[in-house]
């Protein structure tokens, strides 16, 4: 196993693409690093994702890889190169080395609440800690992440960590929802919907979405993170899954929702004979719009044309 703790590049810092891209469970680099993907890293093991959040290191996602590709065996692949946006694919040049990692969407995570990296834990995994009197505590940390080859032991010790960092803002609801009031089973979900779609599944969506898909609207106070497959006809994995949403504005929101629109698999509306051209108009919906997705968004897509589009 060739698992590593990898560094993620802030694109507002860093003057490029966001990468990884967790819309998409991908991951590319080139030169040093990209050869070390290549050589070394292989299905099954795993690329931890830091970054630092208020002066301390976090993990905040982590990869289990189904595969690495060359970027150019990757690029005449039709399949990938139309379902897949990581910049890596679609720059002109390519450069020494270059690949690309794709995570399994199944077996890979986004974390909620970010996983803090103290010195504690590197003792916890054996990384030994040893700072230089030059350095501050953060620097010293950042060092021995930086790209730092993990063993099956560490990999474990880290994986158990983020399982209820991931599952405890979920659990609690449910508890929350237990309580002794005595709702009706749609209530239930309302509440579930706008706390969770809200909150969780908002955050999460934000992570690599930062404005509504269709027009464009970037201010969060009227972004709304809408499930394609509904809340109350999926089930809890389904519920959080960031490849069931769609960050839409509220008017987008709602003709989604209602069945109003759809898409189809390579991403054209669906737009229902119900909305006449005036409505149309002040909605701002058109026939041109368009939209790209992952695999498993079309799969949510296919049961929203078939449940709930309007004809």
């Amino acid at each position: 196993m060739s698992s590593y703790i990898i560094p993620y590049l802030d694109p507002k810092q860093h003057n490029r693409e966001e990468d990884p891209l967790f819309s998409e469970y991908t991951y590319g680099d080139n030169g040093d690093r990209g050869l070390i993907l290549k050589a070394k890293v292989s299905k099954g093991d795993f690329l931890f994702f830091y970054k630092t959040i208020e002066k301390n290191p976090c993990i905040t996602a982590f990869y289990e890889v189904e595969k690495v590709l060359d970027i150019q065996k990757a690029k005449t692949n039709n399949k990938i190169m139309m379902n897949y946006r990581n910049s890596h694919l679609f720059k002109n040049n390519v450069q020494k080395n270059e690949v690309i990692v794709f995570g399994n969407p199944e077996k890979s995570m986004i974390l909620e609440h970010p996983l803090a990296i103290k010195r504690t834990l590197l003792e916890e995994l054996s990384i030994n800690y040893n700072p230089s009197p030059n350095h501050t505590e953060l620097q010293t940390i950042t060092l021995k992440l930086r790209w730092k080859r993990l063993d099956n032991s560490q990999v474990k010790i880290l994986l158990e960590k983020m399982k209820p960092l991931h599952n405890e803002s979920f659990l609690k609801l449910e508890k929350d929802l237990e309580s002794p009031i005595v709702l009706e089973k749609t209530e239930k979900e309302a509440i579930a919907k706008v706390r969770i779609g809200q909150s969780i599944f908002k955050r999460t969506l934000l992570e690599f979405e930062k404005k509504c898909r269709l027009c464009g609207v970037s201010d969060e106070r009227f972004l709304i993170a809408s499930h394609i497959k509904p809340w109350s006809q999926s089930n809890h994995q389904e519920r959080l899954d960031v490849n069931n949403g769609l960050l839409l504005c509220p008017n987008h929101d709602f003709l989604f929702d209602k069945g109003y629109i759809s898409f189809e698999e390579e991403g054209k509306i669906l737009i229902s004979s119900s909305l006449d051209e005036t409505a149309k108009v002040f909605l701002n919906v058109n026939d041109k719009l368009k939209i790209r997705m992952t695999e498993i968004q079309k799969r949510y897509m296919e049961w929203h044309r078939e449940n709930i589009l309007n004809p």
